[in-house]
């Protein structure tokens, strides 16, 4: 491993891209502390106190722009703007005939669905910024609302929507010019940037007595197993044997060969989970504002949609016992729509990205066939037939990976900056970002080490 690390060093192209993508990912960490201007930061932080629990939206926001929201700076939007753009153009492609023709015209098609997703972040980042500014003003957080509210909600919007058209920017240059996926390792790198701030407030969390020390250990063996568990899903797939057949290229006759179709177990990522947090933020929102005051019919609704709701089977029973009995807390309505939204949003997703009926074609067209199986529709019953049973898999594990910090915060009370680390959005996608990383660090390191070898092949030989 040590060996691998010193050899990056010794390749320049390799070298230059990893310090240049260092390079961004520094700038983008600068960026997160530039303050929004004219806002109260002791009223933002004053507000923050009151949101220690739950995994609203605003906790979602906040995880993805590495902070930047907790603070209102210039990137508080993060680059959630684009990744929204991404999905909308992702489902239009599906009832849309023309964007979805526009997306297969190779590299010119792929070039201009980049530039709606860009036009369609910064539309995206204005409104958002634009609701960020009528939410800080009436949270009383700038002194400049008093009198000049239209010119701070100009303010804000081009402030923010400039921060995540930069930080666009950034993630296009790191995946052009660095190493990675741009967008992606920007998102990780500030998920990473938050830990150093969850480990304090565990540790303070131990030495106030508000959490045993035993529960360290336990918290660091379960990383370990749900991150191997992570990387085994993630790198996981049911490859279905492909067979081509014996075909004239110009004057030659090109055997036929074996191949595979890899459907991989969790196609959809973490898009599930984001979309089931973000639905069932708003329930607990709405009912909020209808029943202020935490009274009243709409407020009772709304602690059902609570994460920590008293609605579970243990408070039912009028449980007294610890131990297993404390898993019955997470048992909720909660807990139960988030399963149900987090496996329909698993099948739907893939469903708009992999197209058994496309895939069935194109084989035939190539002249491959899956052996046991005619081409045509009875190829896509098959692979559809398999598609679904694998993603059956995906889904459970995701949901079991998803809920792992509820069941210790709910459950056991476990502080939320620590269960982080265990499970979440958080996680698979600090796992999937380093995984997909490393794999283009080593196929560098791979071609230059085969290239390396030809030139000393050629040395001999010649000598």
């Amino acid at each position: 491993m040590l060996q691998s690390i010193a050899n990056i060093f010794k390749i320049p192209d390799l070298k230059k891209k990893i310090l240049f993508t260092l390079f961004i990912l520094i700038v983008h960490r600068i960026g997160c502390h530039i303050p929004t201007p004219f806002i109260d930061p002791d009223a933002i932080k004053e507000f923050w106190q009151t949101q220690v629990s739950g995994r609203g939206i605003l906790k979602m926001i906040d995880m993805f722009s590495g902070r930047a929201f907790q603070n209102m700076t210039v990137m508080a939007l993060g680059i959630m703007p684009y990744i929204s753009a991404s999905i909308i153009l992702q489902l239009l492609m599906v009832v849309w005939p023309r964007l979805e023709k526009i997306a297969k015209e190779g590299e010119a098609g792929r070039k201009k669905i980049n530039q709606y997703t860009r036009y369609g972040t910064v539309v995206l980042s204005a409104f958002q910024s634009m609701g960020l500014a009528l939410m800080i003003i009436s949270q009383e957080w700038t002194p400049l609302a008093a009198n000049h509210k239209l010119l701070f909600i100009l303010i804000t919007m081009v402030s923010m929507t400039t921060g995540t058209t930069f930080l666009m920017w950034l993630g296009e240059k790191i995946s052009e010019h660095g190493i990675g996926n741009g967008i992606s390792l920007i998102i990780a790198f500030g998920i990473i940037a938050s830990y150093p701030y969850d480990i304090g407030i565990g540790m303070e969390s131990i030495r106030v007595g508000n959490l045993r020390p035993i529960w360290v250990p336990i918290l660091f063996a379960s990383l370990v197993i749900v991150s191997v568990a992570i990387i085994y899903i993630q790198e996981g797939a049911r490859k279905i044997p492909i067979q081509h057949a014996k075909r004239v290229v110009g004057r030659r006759m090109m055997s036929g060969s074996t191949t595979y179709l890899p459907l991989k177990v969790n196609t959809a990522g973490v898009i599930p989970v984001i979309f089931s947090s973000a639905i069932l933020s708003f329930p607990g929102l709405i009912f909020s504002w209808l029943g202020p005051g935490g009274q009243g019919f709409f407020s009772d609704l709304g602690q059902w949609f609570d994460m920590s709701s008293r609605q579970n089977p243990y408070y039912w029973l009028g449980l007294s016992k610890g131990g297993i009995f404390y898993l019955l807390k997470v048992v909720n309505l909660y807990t139960v729509l988030y399963t149900i939204l987090t496996m329909f949003f698993c099948y739907f997703y893939t469903a708009i990205t992999f197209n058994p009926v496309d895939t069935a074609e194109n084989l035939k067209k190539y002249g491959a066939f899956i052996p046991g199986r005619r081409p045509g529709k009875p190829t896509s019953d098959f692979i559809d037939f398999v598609l679904t049973r694998v993603t059956l898999v995906g889904a459970i594990f995701l949901v079991s990976v998803a809920l792992l910090p509820n069941v210790f915060v709910v459950s056991f009370q476990i502080p939320w900056a620590l269960t982080d680390f265990v499970g979440g959005t958080g996680l698979i996608i600090v796992i999937g970002v380093v995984l997909d990383t490393m794999k283009q660090v080593e196929s560098h390191l791979l071609m230059r080490h085969y290239e390396g070898f030809k030139l000393r092949a050629r040395g001999r030989g010649r000598w």
